[in-house]
Parts: C-alpha cells; sequence; structure tokens
C-alpha cells in the first residue's frame, strides 16, 4: 500500500515547542571594580596617543583635501613617532586588558577611541585613494602627451601616434 502525500500531511504531528531557556540571574549591581594607579595611568595614556594618532589621520586628511600634496611626507614620519610611542606603551599596560575588562567604563572609554580612530582610519584611507588614483591618472594623460609629442605626426591607421623612438615610463629613450 502506498501513502499518499495527503495522508502524510493528515499524520503530521509537530513536535512540542521547546521551553524557553530560564533568564540568568543577573549579578547585583555592586560598586565598579577598583581601577589602580598603574593601571589608569596607562589607560590614561593610551587614550592619549590613540586620540593623537585619530587628531593626526583627520589632519592628514584635511590637507589631502586641500591638495596640498608637498607636506605629506612629514606625516608618515608623525605617524611613525606616534606607533612608537603606542608601541612603548604595550609593555607598560601589563594589567591594562583585565583592568578595562573589568570595568564598564573603561570599557567605554577604549570603544569611544576605537570607533573614532577606525572612523579617521576610513576617511584618510578615503582620502589617500582619491589622491592616489588622481595622481595616476594626471601621470597617464602626461605619459600621452609625451606620446604624442614624441611622435613627430606619424599616426597609425587606429589614429594612435607612432613614435621614432620608444621612450620609458620616465620619459627617457629607452634605446640609448
Amino acid at each position: 500500500m502506498t501513502r499518499s502525500l495527503k495522508d502524510v500531511i493528515r499524520t503530521f504531528v509537530r513536535d512540542a515547542p521547546a521551553a524557553a531557556p530560564a533568564p540568568e540571574p543577573q549579578p547585583e549591581a555592586g560598586p565598579a571594580p577598583f581601577v589602580d594607579g598603574p593601571a589608569a595611568a596607562a589607560m590614561v595614556d593610551w587614550l592619549d596617543a590613540m586620540a593623537a594618532l585619530a587628531d593626526l589621520l583627520d589632519e592628514e586628511t584635511a590637507v589631502v583635501e586641500r591638495g596640498d600634496a608637498l607636506g605629506l611626507d612629514a606625516f608618515a614620519r608623525r605617524k611613525l613617532a606616534v606607533g612608537e610611542r603606542l608601541e612603548a606603551l604595550m609593555p607598560a599596560s601589563g594589567g591594562l586588558g583585565a583592568a578595562v575588562a573589568a570595568n564598564a567604563d573603561l570599557r567605554a572609554m577604549a570603544l569611544r577611541a576605537v570607533e573614532r580612530l577606525e572612523r579617521s582610519v576610513r576617511l584618510n584611507a578615503a582620502a589617500l585613494a582619491a589622491m592616489r588614483d588622481a595622481v595616476t591618472a594626471i601621470n597617464r594623460h602626461l605619459l600621452r602627451a609625451a606620446e604624442k609629442a614624441a611622435s613627430d605626426g606619424l599616426y597609425a591607421r587606429s589614429g594612435q601616434a607612432l613614435r621614432p623612438v620608444e621612450l620609458s615610463a620616465s620619459g627617457v629613450d629607452a634605446q640609448l
């Protein structure tokens, strides 16, 4: 005897819904864990370094948006100095991770600092990428102009300029 889909549906019994898990008892809100002097000092140093890096990235973004590319090498040196400052803080902040994990206020401060840094990094990366794209486009146009100037009026059937000598990317005669 074969069973039809209709018979299977009639005999189908749903599983009983699972019982909702009992909510875990919340610990009583007691006083915030104590943050000792070295952990507090390390946290202040870390927050200052994070703020300095975010400020530096914001400043560099503003310079890039103005189109002033001459001073960008100074920003690279300054970012390296801030990175070294953050690296120097790591051994000194031995118990900072545990103190931050145990204290909600410190977690909130660290989260705000990291969010600000992420926002600054995202804007800075976008500005630098746009500047790189612009420089690439300008270089491409300059190379095309150099090719046209070097063609001596010779053109292929396709309309592309021909040049009697092959130029390197820097515009030097490659056959020398």
